[in-house]
């Protein structure tokens, strides 16, 4: 025979479990940094205010300035937020099976990944401002040289894994990373992508043709 049920006997219920401290904290940072960025592109650097980042997040100015103590600071993190994210991106690019097969085609695809978006310009507004601000330099020269190490490093291991000397492959790499940095500067007053991809093209097969000579 069963026991019979209490009358005041409550089915037990699983709490919710709370979210830490540091999960709060850095889903804040994360809402601030998104919006930096928004903003950024929007307004750019000298248009840029505390408040209206705050605004633009939906976090209080007391929960900003808890996260980053000024401008200098909050700007610096999420360019360099961005360009993590910039290096993960390159590094699934030169991940992929057909990697060592397109050399030329991968390594210019990277670039343009972030020199024809908004990755780029973000920087461009943080760095033009830099080259007269000595604190903003200090801070962001660091992120700028950690994206362009890590990146070369990442290309560098596929070339030659694909039997590409050394030294032919740093030329190949710096000459495809300054065109397609200067297509990307030259387009923010000339949108006209069909006209640096037909260059691009004529490149990529200049390109091939001194890949496979120094081979």
């Amino acid at each position: 025979m069963k026991p019979r049920a209490s009358k005041n006997a409550e089915t037990p219920t699983e709490k919710p479990q709370r979210r830490s401290q540091e999960d709060r904290s850095r889903t804040t940072r994360d809402k601030l940094l998104a919006a930096t960025i928004e903003v950024l592109l929007r307004v750019g650097y000298n248009g840029l205010t505390m408040k209206e980042v705050a605004t633009s997040s939906r976090v209080s100015n007391g929960a900003l300035m808890h996260h980053f103590a000024n401008k200098a600071e909050l700007v610096v993190e999420a360019t360099a937020m961005v360009y993590e994210e910039a290096i993960q991106r390159g590094q699934h690019t030169a991940q992929t099976a057909g990697a060592t097969e397109k050399l030329i085609e991968g390594h210019i695809a990277d670039c343009i990944s972030v020199y024809f978006d908004w990755p780029f310009i973000a920087a461009l507004e943080c760095i033009v401002v830099a080259r007269t601000d000595p604190y903003l330099m200090a801070h962001i020269q660091p992120v700028m040289e950690r994206y362009r190490v890590t990146c070369d490093d990442i290309w560098l291991a596929v070339f030659r894994k694909a039997g590409v000397p050394t030294k032919r492959a740093r030329m190949l790499m710096n000459l495809n990373l300054n065109m397609v940095r200067g297509m990307g500067l030259n387009r923010m007053w000339r949108h006209d992508d069909a006209h640096y991809q037909a260059y691009l093209k004529d490149w990529i097969a200049i390109a091939n043709q001194q890949l496979q000579a120094g081979k």
